[in-house]
């Protein structure tokens, strides 16, 4: 709901749920996650229009990675992370339906971090929480101006250095260069198959804030884990 919202520009308390083709509101118990989805066969109760599957994805997605939070990460960190993954996980929505990412969802959350770095509250210190916010935001700056003076196109969204600069803020330089190192590998995995499937062709723009996200999850979660990414890629 909050993605959906951002991006349409509409009021984030009022109305209460409707639905986007019919503007219907919704009813309470077609509202549980992932259940309505399933009982509703995917389309609106009212103008049995589909609904994307976006909506049980992200609630399924959602659930995952908070678990996991609350069951790796130690209980001090929880509100810091809590919030690093609500703002990813909005992101992942928008991008992929609309290829927007929201500022409210990147740039408005790095004073939280670091306002959450000087207070413990994420295991970086302030000044690695600066340091990781200009490296983020500048390492993809300098990616596609390269790839610009090489191909004479744009190869990357200014919303994607927003959002690694705010990944940055929460992970530090360690984690921009983690991220997008696994961001790089499953967009070109993904990709690769996409193409092999002729789903879509090599021209075609995919929206690459999703695999930053999903990289930047990745990294907080397994840092804590017995498979920290920094550590193997360091071995």
């Amino acid at each position: 709901m909050l993605a959906y919202r951002l991006i349409s520009g509409d009021s984030l308390l009022l109305p209460n749920s409707f639905c986007p083709t019919c503007k219907h509101t919704i009813s309470w118990y077609d509202l549980i996650p992932v259940v309505s989805w399933i009982l509703l066969k995917g389309k609106c109760r009212n103008c049995k229009f589909p609904i994307s599957y976006l909506y049980p994805f992200i609630e399924c997605f959602t659930a995952l990675s908070f678990l996991t939070l609350l069951v790796v990460v130690p209980p001090h960190y929880w509100l810091g992370y809590g919030i690093f993954l609500s703002a990813l996980i909005v992101t992942i929505r928008t991008d992929l339906e609309t290829m927007l990412i929201s500022r409210f969802a990147t740039l408005f959350m790095i004073p939280f971090a670091f306002a959450l770095s000087a207070l413990h509250y994420i295991p970086i210190n302030f000044y690695q929480s600066v340091f990781g916010f200009i490296f983020g935001y500048f390492v993809l700056w300098i990616i596609n101006k390269i790839f610009y003076a090489l191909r004479k196109q744009q190869g990357i969204g200014e919303g994607d250095f927003d959002l690694l600069a705010m990944i940055g803020s929460f992970t530090g330089i360690g984690g921009v260069w983690i991220t997008l190192l696994v961001a790089s590998l499953f967009a070109s995995i993904i990709s690769f198959i996409l193409i092999s499937l002729k789903k879509i062709s090599k021209n075609t723009m995919v929206p690459f804030g999703p695999f930053l996200a999903i990289g930047a999850i990745i990294y907080i979660l397994s840092f804590y884990s017995n498979y920290n990414l920094l550590n193997f890629l360091l071995i």
